[in-house]
């Protein structure tokens, strides 16, 4: 492998005014922790200096009474968006932070065409979020967002839902229907199905849509939606890839699979370098996590990061990243920490 990291800056930052329960994302300027507790969304500069909070719970202008996660709208003007457990989707611009209600996502729920995987209302926003929802606008109306089954609209778990199940789900931003549902869950699922690791990470640029699936080392290159045009990739060091086999939706089986398990949890793509990065956990238990680039097809980099280690973006040959499980000392001060690290060729 030709590249290597080296660390720039570590960054401990306060966290004792959150509650250290939400999710991280990142603009051009600024590293945001969004507060599933507090409902609110707290921003730092990269440098992990705190800015400002924005929101709040209450039933007032720029207030939610709940929240599960908020990220930017991907290829939108600074346009990031919040959803609550009710899946009602709220908009705001980083520029003004002014909350919009966007209404309800509409799977068509009302209607339900059960069995029927070509039905918008067989799906519901993905499941397994802790690792990122990515919206991504494809133009001014339509957004692309990531999809799981609904099982209980579907009938008998069966090899059905890999042969005609979708992935992704077109929302029409204007009048929050999903108008259809594309993508398709590679092979390996029917081969080795494990209907609770179906979660995945997904990028584009232009009409190239990249893939990676929670069980699978591949990445998976698409023309969009669906006409995929060559498979990459190469299996991270030492993941535990053990996944119980077959149709039973059993979360005992589940939570025992999270004991010694890892999954990939990260998919970004930059097409100015034309720099892919994928973040593969080698076990749930431990946090243990490796970060692999690819320049093109090439495999430039993969090392060891900080458990816990979550990608969040790249500019000007540096990666951010984040520690997405807070710290506590032994008198409870809680932190994150903010990571730095320069992408460099091997001397």
């Amino acid at each position: 492998m030709s590249h290597q990291l080296s660390l720039v800056d570590s960054i401990m930052v306060d966290a004792d005014a959150t509650s250290g329960r939400g999710n991280f994302f990142m603009t051009d300027s600024f590293i945001y922790f969004a507060d599933c507790y507090y409902m609110a969304v707290y921003q730092y500069k990269q440098d992990g200096v705190f800015v400002k909070r924005h929101f709040g719970k209450g039933q007032g202008p720029n207030e939610l009474s709940s929240l599960m996660y908020s990220y930017p709208l991907m290829n939108s003007d600074d346009e990031c968006f919040l959803i609550d457990p009710s899946n009602i989707m709220f908009s705001y611009n980083v520029n003004d932070y002014q909350l919009k209600r966007k209404g309800m996502l509409g799977f068509g729920w009302e209607n339900v065409d059960k069995d029927n995987y070509d039905s918008p209302s067989v799906y519901n926003i993905m499941e397994m979020s802790d690792f990122g929802i990515n919206m991504i606008a494809l133009n001014d109306t339509l957004a692309l967002m990531p999809v799981s089954f609904v099982n209980r609209l579907l009938g008998e778990v069966s090899v059905d839902r890999y042969q005609k199940g979708h992935i992704l789900a077109e929302l029409n931003l204007r009048t929050m229907k999903v108008e259809k549902v594309v993508g398709r869950l590679p092979m390996i699922y029917m081969d080795k199905p494990t209907p609770l690791f179906e979660f995945f990470q997904y990028d584009m640029s232009g009409d190239t849509l990249f893939v990676n699936h929670a069980v699978d080392s591949l990445i998976y290159v698409y023309k969009y939606p669906d006409q995929l045009l060559y498979t990459m990739g190469y299996e991270a060091e030492k993941v535990n890839r053990d996944y119980t086999i077959g149709y039973e939706i059993d979360m005992k089986l589940y939570t025992n699979d999270l004991k010694k398990v890892g999954s990939n949890i990260g998919l970004a793509y930059f097409s100015d370098e034309n720099l892919l990065f994928k973040t593969v956990l080698e076990s749930f238990s431990t946090g243990k996590t490796y970060l692999q680039a690819y320049k093109g097809n090439d495999l430039i980099l993969e090392t060891e990061m900080p458990p816990f280690f979550q990608f969040l973006g790249y500019k000007n040959g540096v990666i951010h990243g984040v520690r997405r499980k807070p710290l506590e000392t032994a008198d409870e001060y809680m932190y994150f920490i903010f990571y730095q690290y320069k992408l460099e060729e091997k001397n």
